[in-house]
C-alpha cells in the first residue's frame, strides 16, 4: 500500500513538472494595434526595466504626478497594480491600472505613465521582444 502511494505521488509529480514545462512564454497579440508587437512575452529571460531602475522609477513618479505621494519599494497599506506593455524597442504602448486604489491618484499614475522615457525593453533569447511589465506600487 505505501509503494502505491509513493508511486502515485511520484507519477503526479512527474505530471505536474511536465506541464510546467510546456508553458508558453509569450502570448499572442492580435497585431491589429500597427505596434509591431504580434508576440509579447510574459515570460521574457529578462524582464523590462525603467533606466536607472527601480529606484529612478519611483523618483519619477514622485517628481511627475500632481498629488504630493511617496513611492516606496515595499508595500504599505495604500496599494496599486500597474501593467505596462513595452515595445521590443522599450516605447511603452500600453498601461492600465490592475488593482485601483480607488482615488484621484489613478488617473494621475496613468498620466505618469506616458510620460516615462523608452524602457530597457526585455530580452528573450539574447533578443529584444515585446513584454509586460507588472509592477506593484506602495505609497504613503
Amino acid at each position: 500500500m505505501k509503494t502505491r502511494l509513493t508511486i502515485i505521488l511520484v507519477l503526479l509529480a512527474l505530471v505536474s513538472m511536465a506541464g510546467a514545462q510546456t508553458r508558453l512564454p509569450y502570448v499572442f497579440g492580435n497585431g491589429l494595434n500597427g505596434d509591431g508587437c504580434d508576440t509579447i512575452y510574459t515570460l521574457p529571460n529578462k524582464k523590462a526595466e525603467f533606466p536607472g531602475g527601480m529606484n529612478a522609477m519611483y523618483e519619477f513618479f514622485t517628481d511627475n504626478l500632481k498629488e504630493n505621494v511617496n513611492f516606496i519599494s515595499s508595500m504599505s497599506a495604500h496599494r496599486m497594480l500597474l501593467k505596462i506593455r513595452v515595445g521590443a524597442n522599450g516605447e511603452v504602448l500600453e498601461s492600465k491600472i490592475m488593482m485601483l486604489s480607488a482615488t484621484a491618484l489613478d488617473e494621475d499614475v496613468l498620466r505618469v505613465v506616458s510620460m516615462f522615457p523608452d524602457m530597457i525593453p526585455a530580452k528573450f533569447e539574447g533578443r529584444d521582444v515585446c513584454s509586460y511589465l507588472i509592477i506593484p506600487l506602495g505609497y504613503e
